[in-house]
């Protein structure tokens, strides 16, 4: 479960969270991350097309691209 916040990070990198909600229509995105590989898969289906759109890369090939990806617990405690 230490890849969940990298997946979110990727996620969000991928479909630009900068960006206005209304303004984009990016479709539904979900990472999975294969350990024997070591590579994040960012498979997305966009609105317009039935054929998802899959992208396998490893963290330094995302980081190239300009994704960074950190490793987080997947569950973190309330602080105050």
């Amino acid at each position: 479960m230490k890849t969940v916040a990298a997946i979110i990070a990727v996620a969000a990198a991928i479909t630009g969270v900068a960006a206005p909600a209304a303004a984009q229509d990016q479709g539904k995105v979900k990472v999975s991350y294969d350990a024997k590989t070591q590579k994040y898969c960012v498979k997305q289906v966009l609105p317009s097309s039935i054929v998802p759109s899959i992208r396998c890369r490893t963290a330094s090939e995302w980081a190239d691209v300009g994704v960074t990806i950190t490793h987080k617990p997947a569950v973190q405690l309330a602080q105050r």
